[in-house]
Parts: structure tokens; sequence; C-alpha cells
């Protein structure tokens, strides 16, 4: 898992705190001075992807090259990028590939708010990560059938669409304020074990479960699940073959 994160006391102001445009926002981050600028076509291999995104909206997905892709684009109807403000991204020696939202510093609340950026992380198809980790705020993220060992949402108004056609992660860790995350599955493939925690959590899910004490259990309950915050809401679907409107 990561260790770096977007400074929770940004989440909290978000939050709770009446922003007005000119309320400064810090960002930080370690080794600021290690990340590269924009997009970016990597031909090294990666082992885990982490994302640390605001105000906007990312996709994970495969691709048939054999290189990772990173791309960011203005949604339509925003203010253009500065350099500050472009994304950065950093493969440390244990191969994962970590992504921050802008440069590290000071910023305008205004300024944050008043730009939607739309994230695209490709990798070459058939890669299995160790982990996906992403920690957001109010952001949308659809994980289209990339697989994972472990899979971590954590921040304040998130959703998150996961795609699984095939095989579910060992481990999904969801800790948060108003977060969402729907997983997509098959039922003849799907077995979780999930326990939802904290305060007003709110689970549905379509497929057949039962309950075992505080756990609810649906197929052999092989990918563990555990949900904890405020107002976080989990999502069992029947994946649909048509494709799903996730609404981004």
């Amino acid at each position: 898992m990561k260790t770096r994160r977007i400074l929770f006391a940004l989440m909290a102001t978000v939050l709770m705190v009446a922003c007005g445009e000119n309320t400064k926002i810090d960002i930080k981050y370690d080794h600021p001075e290690r990340y590269s600028v924009g997009d970016a076509t990597l031909q090294q291999p990666i082992r885990g992807i982490s994302v640390d995104w605001l105000f906007g909206n990312m996709e994970i997905l495969y691709t048939d090259d054999s290189a990772v892709r990173i791309h960011e684009e203005i949604q339509e109807g925003f203010l253009p990028l500065t350099d500050s403000l472009r994304m950065r991204y950093y493969v440390d020696e244990e191969g994962e590939l970590e992504i921050q939202y802008c440069g590290h510093g000071k910023y305008r609340y205004g300024d944050l708010k008043n730009i939607r950026k739309h994230l695209v992380v490709e990798v070459p198809r058939g890669t299995v990560l160790d982990d996906i980790d992403i920690d957001g705020v109010e952001s949308g993220v659809i994980i289209e059938n990339v697989l994972s060992r472990e899979l971590t949402v954590d921040g304040v108004k998130i959703n998150v669409n996961a795609n699984y056609p095939n095989t579910l992660p060992d481990e999904i860790d969801i800790d948060g304020v108003q977060c969402l995350l729907a997983l997509h599955v098959v039922p003849e493939t799907a077995g979780l074990t999930i326990e939802m925690s904290g305060i007003k959590p709110w689970l549905t899910c379509d497929l057949p479960s039962r309950k075992e004490g505080e756990k609810t259990i649906v197929g052999d309950g092989r990918c563990k699940v555990e949900a904890d915050g405020v107002g976080v809401k989990l999502s069992i679907r029947e994946l649909k073959y048509g494709g799903n409107d996730y609404g981004l």
C-alpha cells in the first residue's frame, strides 16, 4: 500500500468548510523532486498504481499496447491548465506508479475547483498488479477489468465503479466520507466476505448472500472486503455484459 497521501487537511477543508475562492489549500507529498510532469508512455513494467486525484474523473483500463500510458485532459467547459496544475508521476524502486493531481505546493481553492481533469491510465493487457490505491476528493473512478491483488479506496465524496468479469482482488478496503464503491461482478465467479463498520454504512447486494455474525458472505467468500468511515456505501451488482452507464 502507498504511504504518501494528499494532506488529509485538504479533505477536511473541502468537506467541512465553506471554502472561498481564495482559501489556501496545501498539497503535500513525499519527494516531489522525483516526479515528472504531464502525459507519459512508460516502457518499464509496473507492479502497482497509486493515484491522488481531485475534482475530476479517472479510468484505469487495459490496452493491447506493450507500454503503460498516462494521459490527462481538461473536461469540457473548464479552465485550461497551468504547468503547476498538470499531473505528476513517478515509478518507485518497487515498480509502484505514483500519480499526483498537481505540483507540490499551496494553491487557491478556486484554482483547484475550477478545473476538472480526466485521467486515463492504461496498462498492458494481462498485467496483474499488486495493488490499486485511489485517494480522491469529489472524484469519479472506473476500473475496467484491471486485475490487482488489493484495491484500496480512500477519500471524500468519491465514487468508484470496478468491473470484474473474471477475478476479484484478494482484499478490498474502502475508508472515507460519503464514498461509494460499486463492484460489478459475475455471479458464478464472485466470492466476497464483507464487513461494514463506521457511521451510517450502507450495503446493497444483487447476488444471493448469507449472514455470519457481522459479516455478509457471497459465494465462497474469497475476497475480503472492509468498509469503514462516515456514510460509506458498498454496492455489489451483477455485471451486465452489454455495458454499464457509469455516468462519467
